[in-house]
């Protein structure tokens, strides 16, 4: 049940939230004073300007903001929060007066040398990303863009981090295009464009790790929410016994887990786990068995920050989490063996827990995908490389273990050196030996 709140609360975090709005419309209007470029969100409006002139950036700010509340209402008619719609209505006239009130009082700055230029620029991201981090503290609202692309993936199924960097990219090159063809040269995309794109989300990122004191001061409700949340998470008992068990793609993991579950009579969960996070996620089961750990490279994700999972839970994002509690709720119910998902760091402070790595030479675990899959060399070559990035990014974004790392296993092993039968076999007299010297469950 939400908590009811105050209305102090309720009047600092809307405080809170058009301070936000009024820093990132401050932060858009420094971009623009550079001249090297504005956010792709502000690229469209800001382009209109310059051709049509007649109505300034705030105003054809404006009216994006209307056409995208209309758009939202459009796509979901019976599913309409008036509240939120007006909110949107107020937020779309806040924004587009502050970024013409903003230009108005640096009207007479005109900055011309290059390093200045870029000077304002990065001054702009940085402001702008502060605003948004403001924005994310009030946590009442979105800007109306942000709001039609919840509701575009809500009625799609899409990937609200892919849509995102889909509109801007779309907005960013109708821009470009446009100048290019009315005023014959770049003038809102330029190398500003990028820079911002590349900067702000790990901008966010830094205000929210090294400022925890400020949005606790500013906004206290929200520590008493993270705390009810973490007394609801189940308490796992130290009685029940939990082997986690990770494994190299081709290296025979899972097969040498099952025969381990069996031999000790300890219930197994792999693919299980799929289900049972599907149910709490609201995801089906194909999305997720196709997703969950579909991470792409720290470059990328620096990118797609910026487009939307610095103020949103990406895709990957809530199904780690959905796993997470499921491997939590896994663990507190009875003693059983885990496979992957990165439960070795979720369940790593569990005391009567052994952790496990399964790793095989290349050359064996390139013949196994060959022999298993019945594809070429070059092919399982190829999967194998495939696999072991996705699990290496997925480890690298949702925890502060490196996968692979021996360091983060009580046990590491190499099937191909014993085969996988006496590979089962050894493991389970070390798993025996280890419980034994626990506590009795």
């Amino acid at each position: 049940m939400e908590r009811k709140k105050s209305k102090s609360e309720i009047f600092r975090r809307y405080s809170l939230f058009f301070a936000g709005v009024m820093l990132i419309s401050f932060g858009i209007a420094l971009l623009i004073k550079s001249s090297l470029g504005v956010s792709p969100i502000s690229s469209v409006p800001y382009t209109l300007s310059l051709i049509f002139f007649h109505l300034s950036v705030g105003e054809w700010t404006i009216l994006a903001g209307i056409v995208q509340i209309i758009l939202q209402i459009v796509m979901r008619p019976r599913d309409i929060h008036k509240a939120e719609i007006a909110l949107q209505l107020v937020i779309t006239f806040v924004f587009g007066y502050f970024i013409d009130f903003y230009l108005y009082l640096m009207s007479g700055f005109t900055p011309e040398a290059y390093i200045v230029r870029m000077a304002t620029l990065l001054l702009g991201c940085v402001i702008l990303s502060f605003g948004a981090y403001i924005q994310l503290i009030g946590n009442v609202g979105m800007l109306p863009m942000d709001a039609l692309l919840q509701v575009t993936a809500e009625v799609t199924g899409k990937k609200y981090s892919s849509l995102r960097i889909f509109s801007d990219t779309v907005q960013a090159a109708a821009s470009a295009i446009a100048c290019i063809y009315f005023l014959g040269e770049l003038s809102g995309v330029r190398e500003g464009t990028i820079i911002a794109a590349l900067t702000c989300g790990n901008v966010i990122k830094l205000f929210q790790n090294n400022l925890t004191g400020l949005s606790n001061y500013l906004m206290p409700e929200n520590v008493l929410e993270e705390a009810a949340a973490a007394i609801e998470k189940p308490v796992v008992s130290e009685n029940h016994f939990v082997l986690t068990i990770s494994h190299e793609y081709g290296s025979g993991g899972r097969t040498i887990a099952k025969r381990i579950a069996h031999e000790l009579d300890l219930p197994y969960f792999d693919t299980e786990i799929i289900n049972m996070a599907a149910k709490k996620s609201g995801y089906a089961e194909a999305f997720i068995q196709e997703n969950e750990e579909r991470i792409h490279t720290k470059a990328f994700r620096n990118l797609s920050d910026w487009y939307g999972v610095a103020f949103y839970e990406s895709v990957p994002e809530k199904i780690f989490k959905a796993e997470a509690q499921v491997i939590q709720e896994i663990a507190a119910q009875d003693s059983c063996v885990i496979v992957g998902r990165l439960a070795n760091y979720i369940l790593q402070n569990h005391k009567n827990s052994l952790h496990i790595f399964i790793t095989a030479d290349e050359t064996e675990r390139v013949r196994r995908v060959m022999r298993k899959e019945g594809i070429s060399q070059q092919a399982a070559e190829q999967e194998i490389r495939d696999f072991a990035n996705e699990r290496r990014n997925h480890c690298q974004q949702f925890s502060d273990m490196e996968w692979g790392n021996g360091l983060n296993y009580d046990i590491t092993i190499k099937s191909n050196k014993y085969g996988v039968d006496r590979t089962a076999a050894i493991l389970i007299d070390m798993i025996r030996t280890f419980r034994q010297t626990m506590k009795p469950f």
